[in-house]
Order: C-alpha cells, then sequence, then structure tokens
C-alpha cells in the first residue's frame, strides 16, 4: 500500500498541483530576491531582509522538490533538478548562517545539513556515472566539494592558532553559488521554450555552463574587494 503511493501520481492530481505550484512560486520569489543584495546596498536592511526571504524561499524549493520526487514517476531529469535544488539551498543556508552569526565556524545543525548534503551529492556521482551522464556528475562533484570542506572542519577542526577565514567570504561564496544553481536550472528547464528548434545541442549545454563561469567570475571579484577592504590602512593603501 504504501509503495503504491509513492512514484506513482500524475501532474494533474492535486497532490501534485499544491507542492509544484509552491515549488514554481518559490523558485520565482527566489531569483527576484536574490537581485536585490547583489544590486542594491550592502549590509543594509533592505539586502538583510532580501536575504531572508532568499533562503525561506530556497527552503520552499527544496522541500516540494523532495516532495515531487516522492511523488512522480522517477526520471533521471527529475532526480537531477531534485539534486540542484538541495545543493542552492546548501549553499544559500550556510551562507545566511555565516552572516548571521558572523562567524565561518559550523554548529551542529551546519554540519548535520553538510552531511545531508554530501550523501545527495555522492549520489549524484554515482547516477551519472552509472547513467554516463556526465552534467550529473559534474554538479554531483561540486555539491561533494562544497559539503566536504565542512564535513571536514566539522570532523577535524582547525588549531587554535590557525587563521580563520573571515565570515564574509563564505557568505559571499555560499550566497552567490546558490544563486548561480538557482538561475541555471531556472534557464535550463525554460530554455527549450526560448531557443528555436533548429538551435543545435551545444546551446542547452551553454545554458548550464555559461551561469557558472559568469557567475564565479563575479564571486572571485567581490571576494578580491572584500581582502582590499579588510587590510589595514597602510596595506589597502599600497595595493
Amino acid at each position: 500500500m504504501l509503495a503504491a503511493f509513492f512514484f506513482s501520481f500524475d501532474y494533474a492530481d492535486l497532490a501534485v498541483i499544491v507542492p509544484r505550484l509552491s515549488h514554481i512560486g518559490a523558485g520565482a520569489v527566489a531569483l527576484f530576491a536574490g537581485l536585490v543584495p547583489m544590486l542594491g546596498r550592502k549590509g543594509g536592511p533592505a539586502h538583510r531582509r532580501a536575504g531572508r526571504v532568499y533562503v525561506g524561499a530556497m527552503i520552499v524549493v527544496a522541500v516540494t522538490a523532495l516532495i515531487l520526487t516522492a511523488l512522480l514517476p522517477l526520471t533521471g531529469s527529475r532526480l537531477f533538478l531534485t539534486g540542484i535544488a538541495v545543493f542552492s539551498f546548501y549553499l544559500s543556508f550556510s551562507g545566511w548562517r555565516a552572516a548571521r552569526h558572523h562567524t565561518a565556524a559550523l554548529a551542529p545543525l551546519d554540519w548535520g545539513l553538510a552531511v545531508f548534503t554530501l550523501s545527495v551529492g555522492l549520489a549524484m556521482i554515482g547516477l551519472g556515472i552509472y547513467w554516463q551522464a556526465i552534467l550529473f556528475a559534474f554538479f554531483g562533484g561540486l555539491t561533494s566539494l562544497f559539503a566536504v570542506q565542512d564535513v571536514r572542519a566539522a570532523f577535524r577542526p582547525a588549531a587554535a592558532d590557525a587563521p580563520r577565514e573571515p565570515w564574509i567570504f563564505r557568505h559571499i561564496s555560499r550566497m552567490g553559488g546558490s544563486y548561480i544553481a538557482t538561475f541555471t536550472a531556472f534557464l535550463v528547464v525554460n530554455l527549450g521554450h526560448l531557443l528555436p528548434e533548429s538551435a543545435p545541442n551545444w546551446a542547452n549545454t551553454m545554458g548550464w555552463i555559461a551561469p557558472s563561469i559568469l557567475g564565479a567570475l563575479l564571486i572571485r571579484r567581490a571576494i578580491r574587494a572584500w581582502k582590499v577592504r579588510l587590510q589595514p590602512p597602510s596595506a589597502a593603501g599600497v595595493a
């Protein structure tokens, strides 16, 4: 009876319609809310409020993605997008926690979530290798890379005299990476409607790659600017 409940619903069923609309709506909210901290004044009330809205929306996106995976028939694309949703939520939550507590140190909630996310990433790698799906394995590796950093930090804490990474670097890289993953998933899901039927196959692949490359460059630029700001006045003048 319970086994028949899972993976047996259709898109027209009310049990699927509600979480699906919630998933789409929360994703749209996250896309717009994420622009406010990036384009607006850093650290102000609007930045903080938009950040909370973004993280809340990403929680809804991840939870509804897991619900839809449990209800709808299992497909590779469904599992892939669910993995991306978990990855994006994990980055946003860990980045928000760094800004909220002004520390890059991890609490039990953080490393517990890191262990769960690492298991998702490793599963994506395994399925990607089994199905010979390069993007599946690539994003699984990316998910595992971020999660394993936190798992290592939790179970192998740094020495007391070791230099600690400023929390702002973790905040920028995690929130920025989350938005890149969210935007990429949105772009690829809708790319088929935007591109003409005669578009070459590499156009879809570029939809996955281009946001990551551009976003990584912007994140690196932002962190570099903060490194200059955090230097002592004499060193910052030289830089």
